[in-house]
């Protein structure tokens, strides 16, 4: 089975546009236009109130990719903004099959992860984060359905 989540590839730098001007026309209207704007407080609460959105909008929309197809397991993670020019926030991890030792799927409020543990070399279980946030319900249960079979064929081996 082989999915992504290439739909949200293009609206979340439409968002980012967005959030951007959005918060600027925000804090020029507060700044500017605003007669009980005087309370020295929030000359710094509304700056870091829009930066913490755009950081968890940052750090929540990532681009994933998946693929069972053949003996390997591919899973990449990486950021979706400026990600065609530098790959700085690429996270890949591509291993057989049977190196899979469990997974698990948390769901957070903002965020959802996969953690994946593999079986490495040297007979430690290491585990391996993705940020599956703009995956789909449906390509959830997808997903958790082809690791279940992986996980099934891999009992049944041992």
């Amino acid at each position: 089975m082989r999915f992504n989540n290439a739909k949200s590839k293009k609206w979340v730098p439409f968002l980012y546009f967005f959030l951007g001007i959005g918060s600027i026309l925000t804090m020029l209207y507060i700044f500017l236009f605003r007669e009980d704007f005087n309370q020295e407080k929030m000359w710094y609460a509304v700056p870091a109130l829009l930066v913490f959105i755009i950081v968890i909008f940052y750090s929540t929309a990532k681009y994933f990719e998946f693929d069972s197809d053949g003996n390997v397991l591919t899973f990449v993670n990486k950021g979706l903004f400026i990600s065609n020019f530098i790959n700085y926030r690429e996270n890949r991890a591509e291993f057989p099959k049977e190196k899979l030792k469990r997974y698990r799927i948390q769901n957070y409020i903002l965020y959802s992860f996969l953690y994946v543990y593999v079986k490495s070399k040297s007979n430690q279980i290491k585990r391996v984060r993705f940020n599956i946030s703009l995956l789909s319900t449906r390509k959830k249960r997808a997903l958790k359905k082809s690791l279940d079979k992986v996980m099934k064929h891999n009992n049944q081996i041992s």
